[in-house]
């Protein structure tokens, strides 16, 4: 499986990363109505520390939880009015690999991903600048994500 996404997807969430940096970003990349777009979603991992810091001992910098905003997005994917293609976050001063975290969060608690086939694309950024870009897809016969391939039209 190769994750196909435009230079213009592929350069919006490079910003997004940038400008949230020295914290975590997260999002979407989406398809709708024949329309490739990148959907910035609040990072509310800092809100939820600073509320129960044993609950949730990460910070922002180095950890995301997608704030309600995602939920609509997510609601209309379910619908079938949209397709979510790739959700993306980035990792600030480290390398992009798809961490045990990583792998978690895309699970939601349970054995194989909610939206298998949407890709998981981890930025590494470093000094507001991209330094790497991965992706990673549910591979259902390994019951794991695998790194596959990306290509920028």
């Amino acid at each position: 499986m190769t994750v196909v996404l435009t230079q213009a997807s592929l350069e919006a969430m490079s910003a997004h990363a940038c400008a949230t940096y020295p914290e975590e970003c997260c999002g979407m990349v989406i398809e709708r109505n024949g329309q490739e777009e990148v959907v910035r979603v609040p990072n509310i991992q800092n809100a939820l520390h600073a509320q129960d810091p044993e609950q949730f001992p990460r910070t922002a910098a180095i950890a995301y939880t997608m704030g309600p905003e995602a939920a609509p997005v997510l609601l209309a994917a379910e619908r079938g009015t949209l397709r979510l293609r790739v959700f993306y976050h980035s990792h600030p001063d480290h390398d992009a690999y798809f961490s045990e975290e990583d792998r978690t969060q895309a699970l939601g608690g349970w054995d194989e991903p909610n939206y298998p086939h949407a890709a998981q694309v981890v930025m590494s950024v470093r000094a507001r600048a991209l330094h790497g870009i991965k992706v990673f897809a549910w591979d259902p016969p390994a019951r794991d994500f695998v790194e596959v391939p990306l290509q920028v039209l």
